[in-house]
């Protein structure tokens, strides 16, 4: 009986959930500076939380070889799918960028982020990601596939991961911080799981991060960037215009990720033949 009880694949996520959130915030609660997004206090914390929960990953998957692998063994396929998934996370921020500015005028004024800042908060973004991905679209995600199903385990690790994003949240804020970093999540696990590889989410997930905060210094002014927006009109729009373009532009991902997955999918048994 506890041997099933140890694998529940629900349980389990929960399990994540409490050791990603220690990972994640434990160090910035006791020690300000490893919250930095160019510090490199912060980038050993995330080094050291990504290392750990790397490690705990791969023993549990060797407890279930039939799940899955996490394709992270370097080579020149992983690292394109890197590269892409790089490139990707920063055309759907400058795409949300593009659609933004129709609702809500503005334009990009230098800001104080120095070249050193900048790369360490590349770095910090890249490993931030792999630390998150490993917590989320690890064994978590691949166990509750097992049982569940694609579908039921994305829907369960993407509410996971935006409940890891609701500290100092209240109110809508809080339900929008859930829905947002949600159906992030979701294409993070679309992305790992058509490419085969969880470089291809980190990329995804760490190009988004970096192009929001580090370049165009969106999102919450995390630390210094390289940009930031100056409106050109007073108030925002009170129904939160970039909250709505990074949704809408989100799920249109999600659905050609899918469309190209089940292309994939269809395809693959003539090819084998």
């Amino acid at each position: 009986m506890g041997r099933n009880v140890a694998l529940n694949p629900i349980a389990g996520l929960l399990v994540w959930l409490a050791v990603a959130y220690t990972a994640i915030w434990a160090g910035p609660i006791f020690f300000p500076i490893a919250g930095s997004t160019v510090s490199l206090a912060a980038l050993l914390w995330k080094l050291v939380g990504a290392s750990v929960i790397l490690l705990i990953n791969l023993a549990l998957l060797r407890r279930h070889p039939g799940v899955a692998v996490l394709g992270l063994r370097p080579g020149a396929r992983t690292f394109g799918l890197l590269i892409v998934g790089l490139l990707s996370g920063v055309l759907v921020v400058g795409l949300w960028l593009a659609a933004f500015h129709m609702l809500v005028p503005f334009h990009l004024v230098g800001n104080t982020i120095t070249v050193g800042q900048l790369l360490a908060s590349g770095a910090i973004y890249l490993v931030g990601a792999l630390l998150e991905e490993l917590a989320f679209r690890g064994h978590a995600l691949l166990r509750l596939r097992e049982r569940y199903g694609t579908m039921v385990a994305v829907l369960l690790v993407s509410l996971a991961f935006g409940v890891l994003h609701l500290p100092g949240m209240t109110g809508m804020n809080a339900v929008k911080i859930i829905a947002l970093t949600g159906i992030c999540s979701s294409l993070f696990c679309l992305a790992y799981l058509v490419s085969g590889s969880l470089w291809a989410a980190v990329g995804l997930h760490a190009g988004m991060n970096f192009m929001l905060h580090s370049i165009l210094g969106a999102g919450g002014g995390r630390g210094p960037s390289l940009l930031k927006p100056v409106y050109e009109q007073s108030t925002l729009a009170s129904y939160d215009p970039a909250f709505w373009c990074f949704m809408v532009i989100l799920l249109a991902f999600d659905v050609g990720v899918v469309l190209i997955w089940a292309r994939l999918r269809d395809t693959r048994p003539q090819q084998s033949r």
